[in-house]
């Protein structure tokens, strides 16, 4: 356990102390930002609730920010020759990708929590907006499937930055993969009624509206947990591979 924690705190201090990760951020928060206030403007007198606005904005970016935090997790110490040194020392193949998983991780909720916050910072604001006005559930359900959301988005990162020694490659390889996962709901129109539903089942889109409107299904949870899980094991087995070579 205090192998996984070390490098779990040596994969969110590199985040830091890298120039990119700030510049990130603020790119990050100023366009969500932007985004939110338009749509708040263009649905003025409508009934189109906040945090749905909210989720908009903060998802749409979302691909990108993953693949710019999660570029660097294996492709870096390839590149550099740690990896060597890495593979080396007394930890587990489980340690070592959940430790940087959960650097990832902690690094993608620290960009995003500003984003959440400026809802309340609108209410403070705005004399037609109060903080009565804030569906906390609706917000802890959007906050949920945020979460959901990107704890596949960093994992499929993860395993691709696994599979790279470059990391833009593995940023644009990483943007393409979770950009297929974001369409696979689009296809559902397209393919017959069983398969249809089935891709429904798997549509995110479907799954962020659901829940930003306070709506919260078990089946979109297990969904998004067993697959991230399941790339998690791919990417403890694929190291393990490499370390046996």
């Amino acid at each position: 356990m205090g192998r996984f924690f070390n490098i779990w705190m040596r994969e969110l201090g590199i985040c830091f102390l890298s120039p990119i990760a700030y510049v990130t951020m603020v790119i990050y928060l100023g366009l969500s930002g932007w985004a939110f206030m338009q749509g708040v403007e263009r649905n003025v007198g409508s009934d189109e609730p906040l945090q749905i606005l909210l989720l908009a904005s903060l998802f749409f970016l979302l691909p990108i920010l993953v693949a710019v935090i999660t570029m660097r997790l294996f492709a870096e110490e390839k590149k550099s020759g740690t990896i060597e040194t890495l593979m080396t020392a007394p930890v587990t193949e489980a340690e070592i990708v959940l430790g940087k998983y959960a650097g990832a991780i902690g690094f993608l909720i620290i960009v995003i929590a500003p984003g959440v916050a400026s809802l309340f910072l609108l209410a403070l604001l705005s004399p037609a907006i109060g903080i009565t006005d804030i569906d906390m559930g609706a917000l802890a359900a959007v906050c949920a499937i945020l979460l959901l959301v990107s704890a596949l988005f960093v994992a499929v990162g993860l395993v691709v930055s696994l599979l790279s020694k470059n990391q833009i490659v593995a940023a644009m390889a990483g943007i393409c993969v979770n950009g297929i996962i974001l369409a696979i709901g689009y296809m559902e129109s397209l393919l017959p009624m069983h398969a249809g539903k089935f891709i429904s089942y798997m549509s995110i889109e479907n799954h962020l509206l659901d829940f930003g409107r306070g709506s919260i299904d078990t089946r979109p949870v297990i969904f998004y947990a067993s697959t991230t899980i399941f790339m998690l094991f791919t990417a403890i087995r694929l190291l393990g591979l490499r370390r046996w070579r």
